[in-house]
């Protein structure tokens, strides 16, 4: 049986070959023939039932046409991470804009609930592509050249879970991160800020806001998401966003700290009708002033 540790990042893995996989245009059948694999075996790999050896996913990746250095590394460093154990990984911020934009897609095909708690910004399934297109620039430390391809992922990303066609999503936003502006886009916040109501109002999307003022009782000092999968035998991970790094977590016992946190966070937070009368009475606010 494999490890549940490692359950969350063999998913990621899975993920990942899955993007690279789609880039390069191959269906599950034409990648197995030039592997050469059974189809299965890709399906198998892809979905994380699967482990492959290192020497597989180097192949996968020259099959693939994968060639950017970074873009090998951090495919390779994660399969290695997962064959020595790890349950913690760092995810360099390299290589591809939007496989990691992408590889936010295939976690939601797969999760069956994703929280999330941002301190700093509006998340990025309610950009709109100027708001976007901002975000990304300003974070693209490493000046990746893919910027249009990764705006165009987060777009899709969040249609298709406002429309619902993604998991169940909560979630726990600091009052700060509603009214942080980006320069190269000012006049998008309100763009994605009325994109947030909205999403607020359905069944599917829970929203809830901090407000600045209020008592707390967790201390968080940067942005963090959780994903329960589907299938309720795989281990919850959870994503940890820094400005340089993201940090994969996995075992059990770091993952519990995080629910902890998690409900403190929803406890404290105003509930989802105030968060929407907040966010009502910041759009209008926002509008007076222009």
């Amino acid at each position: 049986m494999a490890d549940p540790r490692t359950a969350g990042l063999r998913r990621r893995l899975g993920a990942q070959l899955r993007v690279v996989r789609s880039q390069a245009g191959l269906s599950g059948y034409q990648l197995a023939r030039l592997l050469p694999f059974t189809q299965s075996k890709i399906s198998r790999i892809e979905t994380g039932d699967l482990w492959p050896k290192l020497s597989e996913i180097s192949r996968w990746l020259d099959v693939c046409g994968v060639r950017d250095p970074d873009e090998r590394t951090r495919v390779l460093d994660l399969a290695e991470a997962i064959e020595r154990g790890v349950t913690s990984y760092r995810d360099i911020q390299r290589g591809s804009l939007e496989t990691r934009a992408r590889e936010l897609i295939d976690i939601d095909s797969q999760a069956r609930l994703i929280r999330q708690y941002h301190p700093v910004l509006i998340p990025g399934q309610f950009h709109s592509a100027d708001y976007a297109r901002a975000c990304i620039v300003a974070a693209n430390l490493g000046r990746l050249p893919d910027v249009d391809a990764a705006v165009a992922a987060r777009l899709e990303r969040g249609q298709s879970m406002r429309a619902g066609l993604g998991p169940t999503y909560h979630a726990v936003l600091a009052e700060s991160a509603l009214k942080w502006t980006p320069a190269a886009a000012p006049h998008a916040v309100r763009e994605s800020q009325q994109l947030l109501l909205q999403a607020s109002a359905t069944d599917h999307i829970t929203v809830q806001i901090l407000p600045t003022a209020a008592p707390q009782t967790a201390l968080t000092q940067c942005g963090f998401f959780i994903v329960d999968w589907r299938d309720a035998e795989e281990a919850p991970i959870v994503l940890v966003e820094t400005p340089a790094i993201e940090i994969t977590i996995s075992n059990p016992n770091e993952v519990a700290e995080f629910n902890e946190v998690w409900d403190r966070l929803v406890s404290d937070a105003l509930d989802p009708d105030q968060s929407r009368h907040l966010l009502t009475k910041t759009i209008r606010s926002r509008a007076a002033t222009r």
